[in-house]
């Protein structure tokens, strides 16, 4: 079972650290274990994650900061930093800076846990998929390469190493020269040698083939190479990344065909002019669950046959949905034509690759990035994007949801009742405006954003059933009984305004709801 368990030592005179740290909500497949100690224990070191010091003699930090793989954070109060150096103050992978008199105030100090957690979380994440990466690379019989913008290799698999007889240390930020051992003189004159391709692959923004004869030291050999842009999130092209197949003692070109398709860690399906599949590698008959040659069928029988829904563009993606097994997966794909020695196209090959994991992920994190960590409701940065998309609306709706008495749930039960309290109006939210933009502001104060157009009457009587059902969920749990909520509405129109004003139209939300908040509570008021 996959479980990222995090270690940390406090060095503290207090209870309060440990205390906070433990009520923080953990990631998914997360734990925690935390020592506090008053000095730091240099034993302890060497199996820590991280050392939070809060006490002490400021010097430790340089100890913990020269541990290997120990992130070390400073716990003091503002004024207190004045007295450190500049050198101390450099130790410290990160610092919480807290209010003088506040050092272990619980909510500053949760979150600050909060987001070292995370980032830790995400760091153990990173190298466990780097080990992946490496594994998988260094699984592949054939040869596969990085190259930096300029040409530099900077990670080969162990295939490459031991075709040119060097380490990867060795081989990182090289260029081809130094790699295969040839005089520069000889490299560039381009014969017997990998001629640089990269600029084609950069130019044509897609996988390309090449056949390439490559002088070794162990003699001539002949490569098939896939090589492919690095393209970075802002569709920059950083690099390029290679495979290379030697098929120096092949003898015919179907051989040479069959070995490379089988030789090729992903599905591939090979078709001539006219479509008609001629060959198929194992992985492609296992990806689609196939049992059964395709040999004479066309590609757009297969496609009709096997592929669920059609095939969508997504940046500069190809992809479509299949059916393996129970599940759904998410396939992507390029097609690259083969060419005959006149250059006249006689067929392509298409290579798939399972990218369900991966388009899970990209949903996960924009989620993540959007979402309130605990209600689950749109954070401040989602309600800004929101805004944008309906600024020309017909009329837009504000409507400020305050919780009464929530701080004395807190303070009587504890957060973890009032986070239980706040997910509880979230979700009775949801479902009393499910067709609406749901926020929230911060604390105990939600907002509701309905750019529909509704009668304020019918606004009106939204809101009273909002009321209503979340008043009866909150008395069937005897800590929620005095919670009651407080709703100011502010509407606005187009029309009206030309142009709306968010910040206007939410200061008047507001003012409704200390409007109600005035009259008693457990209401709601119209600006």
């Amino acid at each position: 079972m996959y479980l990222c368990k995090l270690k940390f030592t406090i060095v503290t005179s207090s209870d309060s650290p440990e205390t906070i740290l433990r009520t923080v909500p953990l990631p998914e497949d997360c734990e925690l274990e935390v020592i506090s100690c008053k000095e730091l224990d240099e034993s302890r070191l060497t199996v820590c994650d991280c050392a939070v010091i809060s006490d002490g003699d400021p010097a430790v930090l340089t100890k913990a900061a020269e541990t290997k793989g120990v992130k070390t954070v400073l716990l003091a109060e503002g004024s207190q930093l004045k007295d450190l150096s500049a050198e101390q103050l450099d130790a410290a992978h990160d610092i919480f800076a807290m209010p003088d008199g506040l050092r272990y105030d619980e909510t500053i100090l949760a979150a600050h846990f909060r987001r070292l957690i995370a980032t830790m979380k995400n760091e153990f994440d990173f190298r466990r998929e780097k080990i992946y990466f490496e594994t998988a690379i260094d699984s592949i019989p054939d040869l596969v390469w990085f190259k930096d913008s300029k040409g530099a290799h900077l990670i080969v698999n162990d295939s490459f190493c031991k075709l040119v007889e060097k380490t990867k240390e060795q081989i990182y930020k090289q260029g081809h020269y130094y790699i295969w051992d040839i005089p520069r003189e000889e490299y560039e004159k381009g014969e017997f040698v990998c001629l640089e391709s990269e600029d084609e692959v950069v130019a044509a923004r897609k996988t390309c083939t090449f056949d390439e004869k490559i002088k070794t030291k162990g003699g001539m050999r002949q490569f098939k190479t896939y090589k492919s842009p690095l393209i970075d999130v802002n569709d920059e092209i950083f690099g390029t990344c290679g495979v290379a197949h030697d098929v120096t003692d092949l003898h015919n070109m179907n051989n040479e065909l069959d070995v490379i398709l089988e030789g090729v860690p992903f599905p591939m399906v090979v078709y001539d002019d006219n479509k008609v599949i001629v060959n198929a590698n194992k992985e492609f008959y296992l990806m689609f669950g196939i049992h059964e040659q395709l040999a004479k069928t066309t590609v757009d029988e297969w496609m009709n046959r096997y592929v669920k829904g059609k095939v969508k563009k997504i940046a500069n993606r190809d992809e479509f949905m299949i059916n393996y097994g129970s599940e759904v997966r998410t396939v992507s794909f390029t097609q690259q034509n083969i060419n005959d020695i006149f250059g006249e196209t006689i067929g392509s090959m298409i290579l798939f690759r399972d990218v369900t994991v991966e388009r899970l992920y990209e949903e996960r994190t924009l989620k993540e990035a959007n979402t309130d960590f605990l209600t689950g409701a749109n954070n401040r940065r989602s309600l800004d994007d929101h805004l944008e998309q309906i600024r020309k609306a017909e009329q837009i709706t504000f409507i400020t949801v305050d919780l009464d008495n929530f701080k004395q749930v807190n303070d009587a039960f504890g957060h973890h009742k009032g986070d239980e309290a706040l997910q509880i109006v979230t979700r009775i939210m949801g479902e009393c405006f499910p067709q609406d933009f749901i926020s929230r502001l911060g604390g105990d104060e939600f907002l509701i954003v309905i750019s529909r157009e509704t009668a304020i009457e019918k606004v009106k009587e939204e809101v009273a059933l909002f009321q209503s059902i979340l008043r009866a969920e909150y008395l069937k749990i005897p800590e929620f009984i005095n919670i009651t909520t407080s709703i100011g509405i502010a509407i606005d129109t187009l029309a009206s305004c030309g142009r709306y004003d968010f910040d206007k139209l939410l200061r008047h939300s507001d003012r409704a709801l200390y409007k109600a908040k005035d009259n008693g509570k457990a209401q709601f008021f119209v600006y």
